[in-house]
């Protein structure tokens, strides 16, 4: 007997009830299936496999795939640590439910922070049927989230290389005309989201920042402004509860001994964690601002 999931996953990680019937599995063995935990139905009519990824299986339920940043995270693409679920489905469907509750509407529901988006995209395939394709996905997070979410996504994009530079200007070209200006502002070099992010509200400033600039052929620097103001920037999952703390003890020597291997060349280290990025912004930028009023990241000072 040909295995239930392998079944769904020949579908494309999910099957709609008339296609698995369709390859001969009866309503009983569904049923069976479902109760046994062999296979999960979020939503009635649709099955996935046991380990669905959590965002694919509310996204099911709601009744459609991931789109915005819920797609673009499954593309390893830079997001924000935290975001609602971000939801394609088509245009006139409208028996929506809620992504913890099949049986609750999303139109009567309360409190739902679920986005739903009804564009047109590229038509499904086997191969985005729990998100929408990487163009789509690049163009609802470009005229949807802010522009430093924008930037840093399809920033990421162009440094994993999904997107070539040219396809990305044509890609921007078809946006609306208030989307076209991001690609003056995108660096393929940026690694990583708090990177891209802090780069831009430097930029906003008037403070021009270099991204991952090479010193000796063994170190890069996340932020270098003027000659010798390195700005590195920690993740958000760099320091995680999880961790043990050996590895959190390894991370922090690690940064210990980057930081005085800059500093012995002559640059001037800040260290910024994620919050200082994302959350006290004006007070990061202040510092920053007195160590630039000083010279202090100017060569000779």
């Amino acid at each position: 007997m040909r295995s239930l999931v392998g079944l769904i996953q020949r579908c494309g990680g999910v099957a709609a009830t008339h296609e698995l019937r369709a390859l001969g599995v009866g309503g009983r063995r569904l049923t069976a299936a479902v109760r046994a935990g062999e296979v999960l139905r979020p939503r009635q009519g649709w099955y996935l496999p046991p380990d669905a990824r959590d965002d694919v299986i509310r996204a099911i339920r709601v009744g459609g795939r991931l789109a915005s940043v819920s797609a673009a995270e499954t593309y390893g693409l830079a997001v924000p640590h935290s975001f609602p679920l971000h939801v394609h489905v088509p245009h006139t469907d409208s028996r929506l439910r809620t992504e913890t509750d099949e049986g609750v509407r999303l139109s009567t529901a309360l409190g739902q922070t679920t986005v739903i988006h009804r564009g047109i995209v590229s038509e499904t395939t086997v191969d985005t049927r729990l998100r929408v394709d990487l163009t789509d996905c690049l163009s609802q997070v470009a005229t949807t989230e802010s522009e430093d979410d924008a930037v840093a996504c399809l920033d990421s994009a162009l440094r994993l290389r999904l997107v070539s530079p040219a396809a990305m200007s044509a890609l921007i070209l078809g946006l609306p005309e208030r989307c076209r200006h991001l690609e003056g502002l995108l660096d393929a070099a940026s690694d990583g989201y708090p990177e891209s992010i802090a780069r831009r509200q430097l930029a906003r400033a008037g403070v021009l920042a270099r991204t991952q600039v090479c010193v000796l052929n063994e170190r890069w620097i996340d932020l270098l402004i003027g000659d010798r103001l390195a700005i590195e920037i920690d993740g958000a999952g760099k320091y995680t509860q999880d961790m043990s703390p050996g590895e959190v003890a390894r991370r922090m020597d690690a940064d210990r001994t980057r930081d005085a291997f800059l500093e012995a060349l002559g640059f001037h280290v800040i260290r910024l964690s994620y919050r200082m990025v994302m959350f006290d912004w004006p007070a990061t930028l202040a510092m920053i601002m007195g160590v630039i009023e000083r010279g202090d990241h100017l060569a000779g000072r």
